[in-house]
C-alpha cells in the first residue's frame, strides 16, 4: 500500500500537470486533459480539487454550442490569478500587451521610439507604458506574474548578449535580460521576436494543436521561430531561425551582418521599398507598397513578387532540413497575402524535396503584426510554471477582456 505521504505527493504532482497543461494550451475538455497521461478518473478528481481551490473554472465551449447536442464543458484557469505582460522592442516602436491567466487579452498599446535610443532609455519608456496599461486596468505591479520581452535578432545563449545581427544597433552586445531586470524591477524573460511570434500562433492562432511549425516573422529583418516537437527551438547558441541571413546571391549586396547576398538584402521591408525609390520618386513605407500593389500598381506587385520568390528559395532549404507540418508568414509582409505567397509557394515547390509527399501549407498567420509578438511574449510567461509560479489569488473580478482568438475546431 502506498504511504499517505506518497499519495499526497502524487496528487500534488497531478494537479501541477493539469495546471501546466492549462497554462500552455488554454482551456480544454476533460478528454483533452487525459492526453497528458492521466486517466479519466484522475482528471475528474484533480479538476474538482482545482475548482474547489478557485484555481480553475468550467464553462461551455461557445463554438461547439452552436452545433447540435450538448456541448462539451471546457476547463480553464481562472482569469483572476494574476496578469502576464508581453513587450516587443522593435525598430521604431515599442509594443506591449497585458493578458490574464485565462489567456485573455486585457489591453495592448504602443509608442513610437527612435532606433538610436540607448537601451536604458528605451526601457524607461517600456516601464512607463506598462504602468499606464496596468493603471487603466486598475491593477498594480504586485499582480504581474512576469514580463516577456522580445528583441529583434539572436540572443547568445551562453552569454545572454544580443548578437551582431540584431537590427536595433544600440542593443548589439547588450545583455537584454540583465538590463531590463535592472530597469523594470519585475520578473521577466527575454527572447527573439520570431520565437515569441511562433508561440503566439501556437497558443491562439494558426498553429494551435500542431507539433512542428515554422513561423516566418518579417520586420526589419526576416527571422523564423521554430516549434519542434511542441517546444520552441533556439539552437545551441540562440541563432536558429536567422532566415534573413541565408545566402541567396553570393555575389550580391553586402549585408549588415558582413555577408553577401543575404535574404534580408533582397526581401525585407527596406529592400523592397528601396527598389521603388527611382521609379516612384518617393520613399514609400512597406504598408504603402502593399496597399498600392493591392490597388494594381505593377511596380509594387513586381517587387513584392520578387521578394516572395527569394523567401521561397530560403524556405525550401529550411523545409528540406526540418520538414515542418505548417509554415506561417507573419509581420509586415503578411498583409501582402497572395501577391507575395503565390510566387513564394511556386519558388519553394521548385526547390523542395517532395519525397512523394505534399509540401506543407504556407499560410498567413491568424494574429495581427501589431499584437502577435507581444501576445507570444505574454504566452511565454503563462507557459513557464517554474519561472513564474502563480501567486495567491488577487481580486481581479469584474475585468472586461477581449478574446484573442476563438478555439480552433
Amino acid at each position: 500500500m502506498p504511504s499517505p505521504d506518497s499519495t499526497s505527493s502524487q496528487r500534488a504532482a497531478n494537479r501541477a500537470r493539469v495546471v501546466r497543461a492549462l497554462r500552455e494550451r488554454g482551456a480544454q475538455s476533460r478528454r483533452e486533459l487525459t492526453e497528458i497521461g492521466l486517466s479519466r478518473s484522475t482528471v475528474k478528481s484533480v479538476v474538482e480539487e482545482l475548482i474547489d481551490a478557485g484555481t480553475v473554472t468550467e464553462y461551455a465551449d461557445a463554438k461547439a454550442a452552436r452545433g447540435t447536442g450538448r456541448p462539451p464543458a471546457l476547463v480553464g484557469l481562472k482569469g483572476d490569478l494574476g496578469v502576464a505582460v508581453g513587450v516587443e522592442i522593435a525598430n521604431g516602436v515599442v509594443r506591449a500587451a497585458v493578458c490574464d491567466t485565462a489567456q485573455q487579452l486585457l489591453t495592448h498599446d504602443s509608442v513610437p521610439t527612435d532606433d538610436h535610443t540607448p537601451p536604458q532609455e528605451t526601457l524607461k519608456t517600456v516601464g512607463t507604458l506598462i504602468d499606464q496599461m496596468l493603471d487603466r486596468l486598475s491593477l498594480t505591479r504586485q499582480e504581474v506574474i512576469g514580463v516577456g520581452i522580445a528583441v529583434p535578432g539572436p540572443i547568445q545563449r551562453r552569454t545572454g548578449l544580443n548578437g551582431r545581427a540584431t537590427t536595433l544597433k544600440p542593443w548589439v552586445n547588450v545583455n537584454a535580460h540583465v538590463t531590463a531586470a535592472e530597469a523594470l524591477r519585475l520578473p521577466l524573460l527575454v527572447d527573439n521576436d520570431a520565437n515569441f511570434g511562433a508561440l503566439a500562433e501556437l497558443t491562439w492562432g494558426a498553429a494551435r494543436g500542431l507539433r512542428d511549425v515554422a513561423y516566418v516573422y518579417t520586420a526589419s529583418g526576416i527571422g523564423v521561430g521554430f516549434i519542434l516537437n511542441g517546444s520552441l527551438y533556439a539552437g545551441a547558441n540562440g541563432t536558429a531561425g536567422e532566415l534573413g541571413h541565408t545566402t541567396i546571391d553570393e555575389n550580391g549586396e553586402v549585408c549588415e551582418c558582413g555577408g553577401r547576398g543575404c535574404l534580408n538584402t533582397l526581401a525585407n521591408a527596406d529592400s523592397i521599398s528601396q527598389k521603388l525609390w527611382r521609379s516612384h520618386g518617393d520613399r514609400l513605407s512597406i504598408a504603402d507598397v502593399i496597399k498600392m500593389a493591392q490597388l494594381g500598381d505593377v511596380g509594387c506587385r513586381r517587387v513584392i513578387a520578387d521578394a516572395g520568390r527569394h523567401i521561397g528559395l530560403a524556405a525550401a532549404n529550411m523545409y528540406n532540413l526540418l520538414d515542418p507540418e505548417l509554415i506561417i508568414l507573419g509581420g509586415n509582409l503578411a498583409p501582402a497575402g497572395d501577391i507575395l505567397l503565390g510566387p513564394l509557394r511556386e519558388s519553394m515547390a521548385r526547390r523542395a524535396i517532395h519525397a512523394g509527399e505534399v509540401l506543407p501549407p504556407f499560410v498567413v498567420g491568424e494574429l495581427s503584426e501589431h499584437v502577435v509578438v507581444v501576445l507570444g511574449a505574454a504566452a511565454a510567461v503563462l507557459r513557464d510554471a517554474d519561472a513564474f509560479p502563480l501567486p495567491g489569488r488577487p481580486s481581479l473580478s469584474g475585468r472586461t477582456s477581449t478574446t484573442v482568438r476563438a478555439r480552433r475546431p
